[in-house]
């Protein structure tokens, strides 16, 4: 049987298969659900930790943690225990990734977005859209999405308070005009540093305030933006100054609160993004934004929207910008240019379910019955909003074409009263393990050990800075009495906070190891949901100024739960195939490797799923 000329894989972020199974029942995955009937579906299994920074590398690799090196942060050898880096860019995998192996079989890749596959090790044989994957702090943008408002819930990364004054001495103000500077902050990962502000006129009528002009200058004669209260403005293409150069730029705005009197002001600015250098070759970008409009790689997330930024509603609206971009940008390209192997990772569903959960499910306080429809709605047109990135890219690249649906983990409701991340330092610091100095800080010189993600870290001599607890009997006798101190450490209930705690030399056969690793290995024990707060007692204990309401939240309604899915449609691939016991998640790319025809991964230690193939 003829091998598929071309290879897709496109990952939804944090959907589980049963939430997968219920949207296509739902009827809002008609694409997707075709390709399940049509091919090869299975659960699989993610690693440890289960969050994006680990899994895309997996699905991308075959090679488990242990191989890649890859979490959300990294500690790195001979670095201060406390001191972990981003696990997203292209350097920190340590595992080839498929769209090498392509290259290396005389493929040509087109990539958007997948987690460490930026920066480019080389630009032959590859297009590539967007970053690194990661799902914050984007690299390119001289500012995230920002509200500027005379009463934020909260400052923080993504809200700006400010005074209105009258500005009479600006040139393009108007007798009885307000204005306040819009300060542009970049993010702590952006590649800029210092960005010209822009200025806001809030503009007098007859009777009330009623517009906010966005100036580039108090004396400019034309606004950059018109804001009509509750309107999003058209996308403006804007030359800021940063760092001292120009650099070209996009972005729109949405007045969300406008009091007659100017006593309330709420402006919330989309991401500012570079327009010159989001994809590689750069001479692709201009036809690229001609049809399917600016770009920006983070739109609206949960974070944005609980730190009081946004409401629900303007959210909804960025995320079906940036989805049907990703729609229209896979159609173009995959029609237009050379290609045999396209990989796309959408987050959109990852940031939703954090944010709205208690939408849809019965069980968090915040549910209201009556506003249920509305929430499913919403899901299911962000769902639809995957599906349709399927559908164009499955119509551009034509029937010969094998496709791969993944994701990374699934999502699942964050309820109040579970408690949140379970943190070993508590049990290091009631044993006096991690001691800290009179300002707060971890004292190095009394510190025998450090908890970050699933891991604990002695502090040994001789390998970490400042160590002090000796190799040897020092060490395993240190350690011993650590774990076990784990394994005994209980919650308000009388529960165990852990289920698994391994020294990390029997962590492996989790795919867990390497040098960026702690010296144990810790799984947190699930919550009950039979022990989560009644809805009676949480609003006993919460106000609406805490929690936030239906439209403009502020909990973190979601989780991440340890399932995920592998759909695998197209020729050579078994029709109507459900494998009855789940798979790791490495098995996805020797899967695709092999089915399509090129060597597995370099680094692979997953299985081939023999079993999807005639």
């Amino acid at each position: 049987m003829p091998k598929p000329s071309k290879l897709i894989i496109i990952g939804f972020d944090s959907i589980s298969l049963p939430t997968l199974e219920q949207f296509v029942e739902r009827g809002a995955l008609p694409t997707v659900g075709r390709l399940m009937r049509d091919g090869c579906v299975v659960q699989t299994w993610p690693c440890f930790p289960m969050e994006t920074g680990t899994n895309w590398a997996c699905l991308a690799t075959g090679a488990s943690p242990w191989v890649t090196g890859c979490n959300m942060s990294v500690h790195f050898p001979g670095e201060p225990l406390d001191r972990r880096k981003r696990g997203f860019p292209a350097s920190v995998c340590q595992a080839e990734q498929l769209w090498t192996t392509a290259a290396r079989a005389g493929k040509r890749s087109i990539v958007f977005d997948w987690s460490q596959s930026f920066p480019l090790a080389s630009e032959e044989a590859i297009i590539h859209i967007g970053e690194d994957g990661r799902p914050d702090n984007a690299i390119r943008a001289l500012q995230e999405v920002r509200a500027y408002t005379t009463h934020p819930r909260q400052r923080g990364p993504h809200v700006t308070e400010i005074a209105p004054k009258p500005v009479d001495d600006w040139p393009a103000a108007s007798a009885g005009d307000l204005g306040f500077e819009v300060v542009i902050e970049p993010g702590p990962a952006s590649r800029y540093k210092q960005v010209d502000s822009l200025f806001a006129v809030i503009r007098k009528g007859s009777e009330s305030f009623h517009r906010v002009d966005l100036l580039p200058s108090p004396d400019a004669p034309l606004p950059v933006l018109c804001l009509r209260l509750g309107h999003w403005t058209p996308w403006a293409a804007h030359t800021h100054r940063a760092d001292g150069a120009a650099v070209r730029t996009a972005f729109r705005g949405k007045l969300l609160k406008l009091a007659p009197d100017a006593s309330e002001v709420h402006l919330y600015l989309s991401e500012i993004y570079c327009q010159e250098d989001f994809v590689q070759p750069t001479s692709l970008a201009s036809d690229l934004t001609g049809a399917c409009g600016p770009f920006v790689i983070q739109c609206s997330r949960q974070q944005v929207v609980q730190g009081g930024a946004c409401d629900i509603a303007t959210y909804f609206d960025e995320q079906q910008y940036l989805a049907n971009w990703w729609r229209d940008a896979a159609g173009r390209l995959l029609a237009s240019d050379d290609w045999d192997l396209f990989m796309l990772k959408w987050h959109g569903p990852d940031w939703t379910n954090h944010l709205t959960m208690y939408m849809i499910d019965p069980r968090h306080p915040m549910h209201q019955p009556d506003r249920a429809d509305e929430g499913w709605a919403m899901w299911d047109r962000l769902m639809g909003w995957g599906d349709e990135i399927v559908a164009a890219a499955l119509e551009a690249a034509g029937p010969d074409t094998l496709v791969a649906l993944v994701s990374d983990h699934g999502g699942d409701t964050m309820l109040p009263g579970l408690g949140g991340h379970r943190d070993p330092n508590s049990v290091l610091r009631e044993n006096g393990w991690l001691m800290r100095d009179e300002s707060g800080g971890i004292d190095w010189s009394r510190t025998k050990a450090f908890g970050a993600q699933h891991y604990v870290y002695l502090n040994v001599k001789g390998r970490d800075p400042d160590g002090i607890v000796e190799p040897g009997e020092e060490y395993q006798e240190l350690r011993d009495k650590i774990m076990e101190a784990l394994l005994s450490a209980t919650d308000d209930s009388g529960r165990h906070l852990y289920r698994v705690v391994l020294p990390m030399e029997q962590a492996g056969r989790l795919g867990v190891g390497g040098d960026r690793v702690g010296d144990i290995f810790m799984v947190p024990a699930a919550h009950r949901p039979e022990t989560a707060m009644s809805h009676e007692e949480f609003w006993r204990t919460h106000t609406r100024e805490e929690t936030g309401t239906w439209d403009w939240p502020r909990l973190n309604a979601g989780s991440h739960s340890d399932d995920a899915y592998f759909v695998l449609s197209g020729p050579g691939v078994k029709q109507g195939y459900r494998r009855p016991r789940p798979t790791l998640i490495t098995s996805v790319a020797p899967t695709c490797a092999v089915a399509w025809g090129i060597p597995v991964p370099a680094d692979a230690d997953g299985s081939v799923l023999w079993d999807f193939l005639e």
